[in-house]
């Protein structure tokens, strides 16, 4: 399991570090609200269980600046459920998405 910014930060060593529970803090709304605001803004790597069960690490984002004016999407990048995070990969310059709960 590992979310880290592009600038290496290991966002679950931190909130192991503060004594956070990382899998019930990832479950909540507010960390969902932090995630969108952060990938709005940067790159990140994240980690996560495809549901294959094979493990992927991808280069996501969401920041219209990072992302080719062809790839870009029409419309608003709208939550289609809680979990389901979509994010243009930056290495194979695709949408895709992960859920939270296999991170």
């Amino acid at each position: 399991m590992m979310i880290s910014s592009n600038s290496g930060t290991d966002f679950i060593s931190v909130l192991k570090a503060q004594g956070v529970d990382p899998m019930t803090h990832m479950q909540t709304p507010e960390f969902r609200e932090w995630l969108d605001g952060y990938l709005s803004e940067n790159i990140l790597k994240v980690q996560f269980t495809k549901k294959d069960g094979t493990e992927r690490t991808m280069m996501c984002t969401r920041s219209m600046t990072a992302i080719p004016a062809d790839k870009q999407p029409k419309g608003t990048l709208e939550k289609t459920s809680t979990d389901a995070v979509r994010v243009f990969d930056t290495e194979i310059q695709e949408w895709r998405s992960f859920n939270i709960s296999n991170l």
